[in-house]
């Protein structure tokens, strides 16, 4: 049986890291607590959330991509932005365990036993809402609605502790497979740039560790800039079989070779998209 990986971040922040390398977040305040994303959904989540703390536990999804909203079966309250809710259909166990295997050591057998079920069809959602603050006691979640990876991408602002979870919204890798236009999405950094004087540090859902650069925001800013203006270098690409191009050139461990942090994977027909 695969199992969980743990972390204490702060006085209220636990890592919680699943086998694929998923970064999720257990907030805990004095009256509640909060699970920001649940990784691909690796069985034994529950009880790995249950070790940790005995108060409530509301789950909010960054978004509704497999590899974050894999997990959300054994929990009554799951928080998602109601643009993503058609995703959670669309990224079913075949899914998860493709990105899962593709995350780890080659060689390594997976199968449906060691995944949690998908959640039932007709399940409900709590709907999560740009500005929407959950009061945990003694800290305090924000969310901020950052259309792009997906319509309904949202970040977490952990606002006590001055801290900021991108989630998949802007990171080294992001995808732009038709959650918005290029265009679209600068106009979603450029509000969250908005929020830059309410955080100090950044947490990120992928990486060699949680906790990056700050400079992705305005990376991926000037790199929006340069797709629309066609003087990004356009460096053909796939993810999962999907063709698509990498607006900055990296190295053997997505480092790009300029040395900045910030890096957008998009298709084509987003740019296109914009001039129309």
């Amino acid at each position: 049986m695969f199992t969980y990986k743990t972390e204490k971040l702060s006085e209220h922040i636990t890592q919680i890291t699943d086998p694929s390398g998923v970064y999720f977040f257990l907030v805990q305040g004095e009256r509640q607590a909060a699970l920001v994303d649940t990784g691909v959904g690796f069985a034994g989540l529950k009880e790995t959330v249950e070790a940790l703390t005995t108060l409530p536990v509301t789950v909010i999804l960054t978004h509704g991509h497999g590899d974050h909203a894999g997990g959300v079966s054994p929990f009554e309250r799951v928080c998602l932005h109601p643009a993503d809710l058609p995703l959670l259909s669309e990224h079913g166990m075949e899914m998860r365990m493709g990105y899962a295997a593709s995350c780890m050591p080659p060689g390594t057998e997976l199968t449906k036993a060691d995944f949690l079920p998908a959640p039932a069809p007709d399940r409900s959602y709590l709907p999560l809402e740009d500005g929407q603050v959950f009061d945990l006691g003694g800290i305090s979640l924000e969310i901020i609605h950052v259309p792009g990876h997906t319509k309904g991408s949202c970040s977490v602002l952990f606002v006590e502790e001055r801290s900021i979870l991108f989630g998949d919204a802007c990171n080294a890798n992001t995808l732009l497979f038709g959650g918005t236009t290029v265009g679209e999405y600068r106009r979603s950094l450029q509000r969250l740039q908005t929020f830059r004087n309410r955080f100090d540090k950044v947490y990120y859902s992928h990486g060699p560790a949680p906790e990056g650069p700050e400079r992705a925001l305005e990376d991926n800013i000037e790199l929006c800039g340069r797709i629309l203006e066609r003087t990004d270098d356009a460096v053909p690409c796939d993810f999962m079989g999907r063709e698509a191009l990498r607006a900055a050139a990296i190295g053997p461990h997505f480092d790009r070779l300029d040395g900045k942090y910030g890096n957008i994977v998009y298709t084509e027909d987003l740019r296109r998209k914009d001039y129309v």
